[in-house]
């Protein structure tokens, strides 16, 4: 029991020399830029400092076991080259010395300078929502819209000049029966920041009937001098339209005809039936009969 007594003494008479000499070692500082103006953004975030110090191994023991407030700066104090917002070493190494004990020794900052890039006149970018949402049976989508549709983005020149367009994050829903109404945030963009960095996306989501209409069957691309007779010459189309649509789908809005080139290529006796023409929300339908009895008349 002595002898263990006498080899923790040992142990902490050699543990408090060793603490006394000089050693180095790193800390790491996070910086933090404020009194941003409105129409500048950072492209970099969550930069960090590495300070290399020498002191006392107990001074050095505090260091670790601490932490460390944020390099703080204001905007006003980076240099502005060209669009690159520089931090200089002097303006770190005053903020870092003053939480570390005067008998630190400060040796390196690295990076001796961060850059911020930034861009005072923002790139502007149409907003693509990046959608997978089905609706349930007898339900229909309508036409999407995003709040607000273009955003400015931030960032260094090499990377704006690509940009076209920013899309959205992800948003997947099935079988879905009501309107959506979301708020979704952009993806990122490397070395870019968007202003706002979340758009309102509206998904109208309706309930559809089906609309039968009665159609001309009408010739496409037929040689001068010749005419088509079918049999019928009428057929249905039979829609399915969402109910705020149901007054605005008209006959008019519709043709369904027969290519000449069709026929050409045919070989049952009977020629199919195409919509030639529709509104762009027309996109479930059946014309029935599929198909028809013709003949060709030289005029």
């Amino acid at each position: 029991m002595l002898f263990l007594f006498f080899v923790l003494v040992s142990c902490c008479l050699w543990l408090m020399m060793t603490l006394n000499r000089d050693y180095e070692t790193d800390i790491k500082f996070n910086v933090s830029v404020k009194e941003i103006p409105d129409e500048v953004a950072f492209s970099l975030h969550n930069e960090k400092l590495v300070v290399r110090v020498r002191d006392r191994g107990t001074t050095l023991m505090n260091y670790q076991l601490g932490t460390f407030l944020p390099i703080s700066v204001s905007y006003s104090e980076l240099i502005n080259k060209k669009g690159r917002l520089l931090l200089p070493a002097q303006v770190v190494s005053k903020r870092v010395k003053k939480q570390l004990q005067s008998t630190t020794e400060l040796l390196s900052i690295a990076p001796d300078t961060i850059v911020y890039y930034t861009r005072e006149s923002a790139v502007k970018c149409p907003v693509v929502p990046d959608i997978a949402v089905t609706p349930a049976p007898q339900y229909a989508i309508g036409n999407i819209t995003v709040v607000p549709d273009t955003v400015r983005v931030f960032a260094p020149a090499y990377v704006a000049d690509t940009l076209t367009v920013v899309a959205t994050e992800l948003l997947e829903k099935s079988d879905v029966r009501d309107t959506l109404i979301v708020k979704l945030s952009l993806k990122s963009v490397e070395n870019a920041t968007c202003n706002p960095e979340e758009v309102t996306v509206t998904i109208p989501v309706y309930p559809f009937t089906q609309k039968i209409m009665e159609l001309p069957v009408t010739a496409v691309d037929f040689p001068d001098g010749y005419k088509l007779r079918t049999f019928p010459s009428h057929v249905q189309l039979r829609l399915n339209v969402g109910l705020d649509n149901y007054d605005l789908a008209t006959a008019n809005d519709f043709e369904v005809g027969i290519s000449y080139l069709d026929i050409d290529d045919n070989e049952g006796g009977g020629a199919p039936l195409k919509l030639l023409r529709a509104p762009h929300w027309a996109k479930d339908f059946k014309i029935v009969p599929s198909t028809v009895e013709f003949i060709i008349e030289r005029q």
